[in-house]
């Protein structure tokens, strides 16, 4: 597997892996325009160059927030977003930000397994964050300061 920045010609791609299982997945403009901002864009591929995973995260002043990350479903488990992760987290460092900010569903456990041990810490709730097939699902915001560059360190 191969992490590298995400391209133009892999938004296609990108956009129909993020309608798996999700109920409001991002067009292709909405890809377009992060790449257009220059936000973090990274994707892992295997050596086929086959798209694996996808992350998406923007700079807002002092903090990266974590827009939007996938993995194949056949490549779960296999520590995939945790590559991506570290990757923005270093990122985050070296770009002198304050924190790195996302939210997740509140029943996507493994995903805040993965965040916790990445050193995120749950700091609020916003109610009914996402759309679900019957109801709403409330979003677990998790945060990490990236300037305490001593105080963890998940490398």
């Amino acid at each position: 597997m191969k992490l590298r920045s995400m391209v133009y010609e892999d938004v296609p791609t990108v956009t129909l892996l993020d309608r798996v299982d999700n109920l409001r997945p991002w067009t292709e403009p909405m890809f377009y325009e992060e790449l257009r901002l220059d936000s973090f864009c990274r994707v892992v591929v295997d050596e086929t160059q086959t798209l694996q995973a996808f992350l998406v995260a923007r700079r807002l002043l002092d903090e990266w927030h974590l827009l939007t990350l996938k993995v194949t479903p056949s490549c779960r488990g296999q520590g995939l977003a945790r590559t991506l992760m570290l990757a923005l987290i270093a990122h985050g460092i070296e770009s002198d930000a304050r924190t790195i900010l996302l939210e997740v569903r509140a029943s996507n456990q493994p995903a805040m397994n993965l965040y916790e041990n990445l050193g995120f810490l749950s700091v609020g709730i916003r109610k009914n964050y996402y759309p679900g097939p019957t109801m709403a699902e409330d979003a677990v915001i998790m945060e990490r300061r990236t300037d305490r560059k001593n105080e963890f360190n998940p490398f």
